[in-house]
């Protein structure tokens, strides 16, 4: 468990007052909340305190995490469970291991939420995130869920083998009968998108057909799925099976083809590829991958603990495979 003697101060509170342009009494005020101080100043010396790298004595060793995808938040309000799973594990790990933790969604906000930020979790970078690169320009110990996938360099990460357990649902489905996949994907550029975007499309080339692919807005959810994939299915050629990025595309498809009088999984084959409740109780119960967040949300704080600490890392980043589940959706 980290200890607060391994943290280390880069910065004293002299320099974060002559920073924020307050006396150091007014800091050690900030901090101890021995005497009331304005928010205006209180913002100033949590600022100065961030940007200098300070971390005072008193409190918890803290860790913030930033929840990069856009659609995190909509998807919950649709009903997507995979990114509260992934952040509620990552909070429950950190605080096992004695860690304070707040969570947001820029790197901006990180000063505005306590007197320390001792470190950092990023959870699905975008592509060449922006925030992950600023925290590695100060200096934050930071880690994350998945990799960028454009940038080589950041090697801190553990997260899901996207590309085998795609195709392993890619495969299934093909193995079941499919012969036209279609594929709905989201909008955001992550690892996760990229990686399922080359294993349909390598595997479906492989298969001897051509791929269907649709991208859908995420801020429109089941709405937008449900509306690409009436377009795919009553086109002459269309899909005679879908896989979705998330659980409320799966349901817009499964919608789209019982509207249109087809019979699942006997006339078209749904998928999604990350699980969740929205799949498992639909009717039929669509096929998804499964995650292991525990032992995924373990890796990523025992590398942060190291981080921290100044340790080197061990090895090359983990990835934990994605388990299928198959259900009626795609059971021929």
């Amino acid at each position: 468990m980290i200890s607060k003697d391994q943290i280390q101060m880069s910065s004293t509170m002299t320099e974060v007052a002559r920073r924020a342009g307050v006396s150091p009494a007014t800091v050690s005020q900030v901090y101890s909340g021995n005497r009331p101080v304005s928010d205006a100043t209180r913002q100033c010396v949590l600022e100065a305190a961030w940007a200098l790298g300070y971390k005072p004595h008193q409190g918890k060793p803290t860790v913030g995490l930033l929840v990069r995808p856009d659609e995190a938040l909509s998807g919950f309000q649709f009903g997507t469970t995979s990114f509260a799973e992934i952040t509620g594990s990552v909070t429950l790990a950190c605080l096992n291991r004695g860690f304070k933790v707040f969570t947001c969604q820029e790197v901006d906000e990180l000063a505005q939420h306590g007197p320390r930020v001792d470190g950092c979790v990023v959870l699905h970078p975008n592509f060449r995130d922006e925030a992950l690169e600023e925290l590695e320009r100060r200096g934050t110990p930071t880690v994350a869920f998945d990799p960028d996938p454009g940038s080589r360099k950041f090697r801190w990460w553990a997260g899901f083998d996207y590309p085998k357990s795609f195709a392993s649902l890619v495969e299934h489905l093909f193995d079941a009968g499919a012969r036209r996949l279609a594929a709905l994907v989201g909008q955001t550029d992550n690892n996760y998108r990229r990686s399922l975007l080359w294993t349909y499309t390598s595997t479906v080339t492989r298969r001897g057909a051509r791929p269907l692919l649709r991208m859908i807005d995420n801020r429109k959810g089941q709405v937008a799925a449900e509306e690409a994939c009436r377009e795919l299915l009553l086109q002459s050629d269309g899909p005679d099976a879908v896989v979705t990025s998330s659980s409320v595309f799966a349901l817009g498809a499964l919608n789209a083809a019982t509207e249109l009088g087809l019979t699942v999984p006997k006339d078209f084959m749904v998928a999604t590829v990350l699980d969740g409740p929205l799949a498992e109780y639909a009717t039929p119960p669509i096929t998804g991958l499964r995650m292991d967040t525990t032992a995924t949300a373990a890796q990523i704080v025992k590398l942060l603990e190291m981080r921290i600490c100044g340790d080197r890392l061990p090895s090359d980043p983990q990835a934990f495979p994605l388990n299928l589940q198959v259900r009626e959706s795609s059971s021929r």
